[in-house]
């Protein structure tokens, strides 16, 4: 073989090398979308963009970092216990006893703090629904139709968590489905973990902590923080 020749072959297989890396390089941060099993599946989680929380305070301050994070594809490098002192005067709680922060603080660091993502400004809202099963279909469905992340209040409202994804009968965006499983990033426990749905740790709000109006409409809901667009 001529030395030339070597080369132009040598060329070639690099160059299938570079190409091979980069689509893996770009599969690893895109978010999985597939059909498997029978199972629409749909996940955007990636394990760079995984917050575990500072400290005790800040469940809903990491699960707001890691959120933005999942949405960016990329570690944003966002401060939790900046977002969590921007949250406490925006919520509901009663300043004088509150450590943490609840579900309307939540959604409105969210929004405020969605342009970090890079995609410009986006709307999260809380809901409050009866029944943990239509909570959780609701939260597949904006995933699937916003490609951003759910955030559930857990341990009855003491603790916040990401749903970063989902398994289900169809595509959410096509028709009514069957929800299977969900996917759970915990700040401060598991970083990715599959429940079925109706194992979930999405339970009941029984807070009683806040101003009476929210306290109304809160105790005794699911309650999610859930992007609108």
């Amino acid at each position: 073989m001529e030395i030339s020749e070597r080369r132009t072959i040598r060329r070639r297989l690099t160059g299938i090398a570079v190409l091979v890396l980069g689509f893996t390089f770009v599969a690893t941060l895109a978010p999985a979308t597939a059909f498997g099993g029978g199972l629409y599946k749909k996940d955007l989680y990636f394990s760079g963009g995984y917050e575990r929380q500072v400290d005790s305070r800040t469940c809903v301050a990491a699960s707001t970092a890691m959120m933005l994070n999942f949405i960016a594809r990329k570690d944003l490098g966002l401060n939790q216990l900046y977002i969590l002192k921007w949250a406490q005067p925006r919520d509901a709680l009663n300043d004088s006893r509150q450590r943490g922060t609840d579900p309307l603080g939540w959604s409105r660091a969210l929004t405020t703090f969605s342009t970090r993502a890079g995609q410009g400004s986006f709307l999260y809202s809380w809901e409050a629904r009866t029944s943990e099963y239509s909570a959780l279909k609701r939260a597949a469905k904006q995933i699937a139709v916003t490609n951003k992340p759910v955030g559930l209040l857990v341990w009855n409202g003491r603790h916040a968590m990401v749903m970063t994804g989902f398994e289900a009968s169809g595509d959410p965006r096509k028709g009514d489905f069957k929800l299977v499983n969900v996917w759970v990033s915990d700040p401060y426990g598991s970083s990715h973990k599959r429940y079925a749905a109706s194992e979930s740790p999405l339970n009941k709000y029984l807070e009683l902590d806040a101003t009476p109006d929210y306290d109304k409409v809160w105790y005794g809901k699911y309650v999610t923080v859930v992007p609108q667009n």
